[in-house]
């Protein structure tokens, strides 16, 4: 019997996740990794190979087995199950459509929830370790000099690494006010202004390789590789491995580790700790909603009263009894135990 399953798998991934949700190349390529995985643990544990397996074996209870063995076999973090539960829901919707036959079972397969794990912790950098990186590259060097500039464009337009990567030299205009394009997940975009010295950065990096001319000439990416390619999320990394060890090796610390990701928090703490409103903080990095903000004012809630506590003074006597040398108190709890 012809599988089903791969007809509507290959429909699911080709034309309505990219033609119909718009998805990101990205996230198209986290589902196939999840199919992939599904694919191996129904051979492996179910000795049903691909050609063979057929919509009918979706079942709850195949994919909470399939959850666990993603969790346990593969010791995979509960992220990622909630994500590879995130992916399966997803096809699962688009087969109520598709294959309405068996609509019960698909609403037992939407009821499976995601597991609950812990709060993660934001990581992000002080202000002076931010400045740290930035002061690192030699602006001599022509690729230190790129370097200086999309570090300081990752951190100043609070952009996720992708959004860095695709930024072409027309999404960049100088005129009054100074703003980039961005273009984000499910190719949504949206303006975000630059100013002082990340617009006088940026003007320079124009200049030193004569980006005005090429803006009128091709498409041409904002930051290339040395064989004028696009960037690559590897790339960016060594860029920011390079820099944080060049910081290292100075005597200075960094506290955390440090991803492209990194700079985006670091810029949305420092905005909330500056007085910027949680709304705007929203718009500015593009969250389709205000509760995904929310964990940055957790964080600077935090550090506020770490500041609190760190320079609080007492202001009255300590007048508290010592309990413990109470002998009389002592006694009588002894008393009560005895009763």
């Amino acid at each position: 019997m012809k599988s089903d399953f791969s007809k509507c798998l290959t429909k699911f991934l080709t034309t309505y996740l990219a033609g119909e949700r718009n998805l990101s190349a990205h996230t198209i390529s986290s589902y196939c990794d999840t199919f992939k995985l599904f694919l191996i643990f129904m051979k492996d544990e179910n000795n049903i190979l691909p050609h063979n397996l057929q919509i009918k074996s979706l079942t709850k209870e195949v994919i909470v087995d399939y959850l666990n063995w993603i969790e346990n076999s593969r010791s995979c973090a509960i992220s990622t199950r909630n994500i590879r539960l995130a992916a399966i829901h997803s096809f699962v919707k688009f087969l109520e459509f598709e294959n309405p036959m068996d609509l019960i079972e698909y609403q037992r397969i939407l009821s499976i929830k995601s597991k609950k794990q812990k709060s993660p912790t934001i990581p992000y950098l002080s202000l002076n370790e931010v400045k740290s990186i930035l002061n690192a590259p030699n602006k001599e060097s022509l690729h230190e000099h790129r370097d200086l500039v999309l570090l300081t464009c990752l951190y100043d337009t609070g952009s996720r690494v992708q959004e860095l990567i695709n930024l072409r030299v027309e999404d960049v205009r100088f005129d009054s006010p100074a703003i980039i394009r961005l273009t984000g997940k499910g190719n949504k975009t949206r303006i975000v202004p630059i100013m002082g010295n990340t617009k006088e950065l940026l003007k320079g990096y124009f200049e030193r390789n004569n980006l005005q001319q090429r803006k009128h000439l091709d498409h041409h990416y904002l930051f290339q590789n040395s064989q004028n390619k696009q960037l690559t999320r590897a790339g960016i990394n060594y860029i920011i491995e390079k820099y944080v060890s060049k910081v290292s090796e100075s005597g200075q610390r960094i506290s955390i580790k440090v991803s492209p990701h990194t700079f985006r928090h670091s810029k949305s703490v420092h905005l909330l700790e500056s007085g910027v409103e949680l709304i705007q903080i929203r718009d500015f990095l593009g969250h389709s909603s205000i509760q995904t903000t929310e964990i940055y004012a957790k964080i600077n809630s935090k550090c506020k009263r770490e500041a609190l506590e760190a320079n609080y003074q007492n202001i009255t006597e300590n007048t508290s009894v010592d309990w413990g040398n109470d002998t009389d108190l002592i006694k009588w709890l002894s008393t009560l135990a005895k009763r």
